[in-house]
């Protein structure tokens, strides 16, 4: 299968990460989709913005969970979720992750009932509770858990090994791309029903060799860019 390339956080590094204007320069590009952060405000804004509050960002230390839409406005221009998905062209993916509690679910659930092309969508989060949890509001949907490798098992593990860790989750896999990751170690997993994405792409270099073992798709903030890198060296 082709190997999807998907501007993380838009093309951000071309525009500023989570905006309207990186999600709109992944489209202009011809991305083949977007992966974005997803976190709930205090009045139950779903907003594209990944820290949990503004300090990075802006300067000020605001909480977003603590925090109403407008507030957040005032600091950064923020896009609302529905934005982004307006912003997403005819047969575009779009990687969605989680950030923070499970609470912000049922507000995925009620815009995404609402889109078209459902099947363009993947559900991602770090949290093994919110993903478990995410199996109950999107059970037709990819829903990865998003997870360092090396980092969980204190060196890079057996697909065994991982395919034991996510069954009880009912979930597929992004990974920390890693250079140790071979093709048996993407078959496997493929082979057992699992979604394979990767992120953490530091270096063309790594980006160009995770494509290479058959991933599903990888994300980058300059997806497009290593995209016609790859598939113009192929043979």
């Amino acid at each position: 299968m082709r190997t999807l390339f998907l501007s993380h956080r838009g093309e951000s590094d071309d525009a500023p990460e989570n905006t309207l204007q990186a999600f709109q320069l992944a489209m202009d590009r011809d991305s083949d989709g977007i992966e974005l952060d997803l976190r709930l405000t205090s009045d139950h804004k779903l907003i594209c913005f990944h820290d949990a509050d503004l300090k990075r960002i802006t300067g000020y230390d605001l909480t977003v969970a603590d925090s109403t839409f407008e507030q957040l406005l005032k600091y950064h221009d923020i896009p609302l979720f529905s934005d982004a998905l307006d912003i997403l062209l005819q047969h575009k993916h779009m990687q969605i992750e989680l950030k923070g509690s499970p609470e912000l679910l049922p507000f995925v659930r009620e815009i995404l009932d609402r889109a078209p092309e459902r099947e363009r969508f993947a559900i991602s989060s770090f949290e093994q509770d919110t993903i478990a949890k995410a199996a109950e509001f999107f059970p037709d949907l990819p829903r990865l858990l998003l997870i360092d490798l090396r980092k969980e098992f204190g060196t890079f593990p057996d697909a065994a090994s991982v395919i034991s860790m996510l069954k009880p989750l009912q979930c597929s896999i992004s990974f920390r791309a890693d250079p140790a990751a071979d093709r048996k170690f993407v078959r496997e997993l493929s082979a057992a029903g699992l979604r394979v994405v990767c992120w953490g792409v530091n270096s063309d270099e790594l980006g160009l060799a995770m494509a290479e073992l058959g991933v599903n798709a990888l994300t980058c903030n300059h997806a497009v860019a290593l995209r016609e890198k790859y598939y113009g060296s192929v043979k």
